[in-house]
């Protein structure tokens, strides 16, 4: 146990380094935060125009969750992704120690900012568009925020697995964080996709989460949207159970091969 803490903790490390050399803080508070902003405010604007006041604090809602959600969904692709093309892949492959706790802790600079990519969403669209949002619902709602971006990122993760043989995993994170746009309830609501759609979006994260979300930001008690949370939760399991079994079957055939080329 203190081995596999040690090994997070020097992932945390390691994330937040990397993270902070590729980032800077004027970069990000001057053209990252800002690009967020402004997407968001199209698709808000947009579902004002088509629903009014109604349908644009829907449209806000789902765009601050949508935000984070994308960025975490590419962040933890790019977990493995970079440690095969930095070259340090064969070395975490060939490692006698548990490589979970290691890749676990290199996503945690991701969250962190996901998390504060909301936030400062919320922060900023919230008064200047002069949405009724209760500020005590919204932290009630951040629980249900962090359990939808884990969600995305156990689906990074699955996406990163199976990626490692190709070049084009940046193009399949991309086609499903639209995907979700479309499908997750994102800037209409869920019900008004055709049936047969809705099957299909009840597979993705974010769906029956940001529902939960809605609702509680709305003042729905944690008990009236439990189920909304434990098909989330249950989801979120699923991804990260697939990808756990893709990269353990890529570690095999690595070490059956005896070569560590992935492309």
């Amino acid at each position: 146990m203190r081995a596999n803490l040690r090994l997070f903790l020097g992932g945390v490390r390691t994330s937040w380094a990397m993270y902070l050399t590729w980032l800077s803080p004027a970069t990000y508070f001057g053209v990252r935060i800002p690009r967020m902003v402004l997407q968001s405010l199209f698709f808000v604007f947009l579902a004002k125009a088509a629903g009014g006041d109604t349908l644009a604090r829907f449209a806000l809602i789902g765009n601050a969750v949508q935000i984070a959600v994308f960025f975490v969904l590419q962040a933890m692709w790019e977990v493995f992704d970079n440690e095969k093309w930095n070259g340090t892949l064969q070395f975490l492959l060939a490692a006698p120690a548990n490589w979970l706790p290691m890749m676990l802790g290199k996503c945690m600079a991701s969250y962190g900012d996901a998390l504060v990519s909301t936030t400062l969403t919320f922060a900023v669209l919230i008064p200047a568009l002069r949405v009724q949002v209760d500020p005590i619902n919204l932290l009630r709602a951040v629980p249900l925020i962090l359990l939808t971006i884990a969600s995305a990122g156990a689906l990074g993760w699955l996406i990163g697995a199976i990626s490692l043989s190709i070049r084009w995993g940046h193009l399949i994170c991309n086609m499903l964080g639209y995907l979700m746009i479309v499908l997750c309830g994102i800037n209409f609501p869920f019900s008004a996709l055709p049936g047969a759609v809705q099957t299909l979006g009840d597979l993705l994260p974010v769906t029956h989460g940001l529902l939960a979300i809605r609702a509680v930001i709305d003042g729905a008690s944690y008990a009236s949207v439990l189920p909304w949370m434990g098909m989330e939760a249950l989801i979120a399991v699923a991804y990260a159970a697939l990808a756990w079994l893709a990269f353990a079957q890529r570690l095999r055939a690595t070490r059956q091969s005896g070569t560590f080329e992935q492309v």
